[in-house]
């Protein structure tokens, strides 16, 4: 384990939250919790979601009224183009994560509700499921808006987070590795939950809904939505909820709270399936979109949007946040890769 982590720091280039940014930018975290930031590198347009595979490759997920992802290599500092932006077919993709192999990027299209499955080398579309439902939330859930996929390597399929139907979807990969979708096979959630982002632990899945500020422990095996929980205590309420979500090695769930402006961590007892919060950390910034842990797990990385500002977070031995180590001035950071 290195005692420097390597993150790639995602962000908006058209200024709707934040200032507008030149592109992404490297940043490297120390032991202390030191950080510095490299460079503005330029990928193209907003670049608001990364994700990085085994064979040091960026996926890129281009948040735009005609969604785009594209693939890039990692040089350093430097990127070189290996896929060119290539169109989902859908509109405001947000979020990208490879297959096992690296040789797939799977986009989530929050508008239109489409989960669009990439050649990683070359940009071709492979494949495309378009999600049909909606929620209780006339206002944020009349039509489907898939906003994470996550691989579940155990049991070789595909959970993507839809938030705009309260629905884990469920993408199988056949023997051939082809994926598959049927509505059957949904994880099916509280009404009014919006489900955003999650991880995965063994058999359970924790999630973070962004719509009412909870989090639900879901067993991955029956489908069981076991246990929902408040991410943290009540705050003045600005509809904002829920953002990304990590698992710390010792079991503390950390989760973006954009109304808090800060961190939530909850403990998950996998051997009780119970989920309990322990502490609220506010950052000092405004919109927490992401968050990422270092290598050692000392310290938590909040990409702070709104307040164009990245917050380095010292966790406890149990990956507790207790306070911020520093703060990094960059526009409108808004993912927080690392690799």
């Amino acid at each position: 384990m290195t005692e420097t982590t390597r993150f790639w720091i995602g962000a908006s280039t058209l200024g709707e939250l934040g200032s507008a940014a030149r592109g992404i930018r490297p940043l490297d975290v120390d032991a202390s919790g030191a950080a510095v930031l490299g460079e503005p590198v330029d990928v193209g347009p907003n670049p608001m979601f990364l994700a990085r595979d085994a064979r040091d490759r960026l996926a890129v997920a281009h948040e735009l009224d005609d969604g785009q992802v594209s693939t890039w290599q990692v040089d350093g500092d430097a990127l070189h183009a290996v896929a060119p932006r290539s169109a989902t077919g859908s509109a405001l993709t947000c979020h990208v994560a490879f297959d096992a192999d690296g040789s797939r990027v799977f986009a989530a299209d929050y508008l239109g509700g489409r989960l669009a499955v990439h050649d990683a080398s070359t940009g071709a579309l492979l494949a495309a499921f378009d999600f049909e439902g909606d929620g209780p939330r006339s206002d944020r859930q009349a039509s489907p808006h898939a906003h994470q996929a996550v691989l579940d390597r155990a049991r070789s399929r595909l959970l993507v987070c839809d938030l705009g139907a309260d629905r884990i979807r469920v993408i199988r990969f056949a023997p051939t590795g082809e994926p598959t979708y049927d509505p059957a096979d949904d994880l099916v959630l509280h009404g009014g939950a919006g489900p955003r982002h999650l991880v995965v632990s063994g058999d359970l899945a924790v999630v973070a809904n962004e719509l009412d500020r909870t989090a639900s422990l879901v067993d991955l095996i029956s489908g069981a939505e076991l246990q929902v929980v408040p991410i943290g205590p009540d705050v003045t309420p600005r509809g904002l909820g829920a953002s990304a979500i990590a698992l710390t090695r010792a079991g503390t769930v950390l989760i973006g709270d954009r109304d808090l402006d800060g961190v939530q961590a909850l403990r998950l007892d996998a051997s009780a399936r119970t989920l309990s919060h322990v502490a609220s950390l506010v950052t000092g910034g405004a919109h927490p979109r992401d968050l990422e842990l270092t290598d050692d797990e000392r310290h938590l990385v909040v990409a702070d949007q709104a307040s164009d500002s990245i917050a380095v977070v010292a966790l406890d031995e149990l990956g507790v946040p207790t306070h911020v180590v520093t703060t990094v001035a960059t526009p409108a950071p808004a993912c927080v890769a690392r690799g």
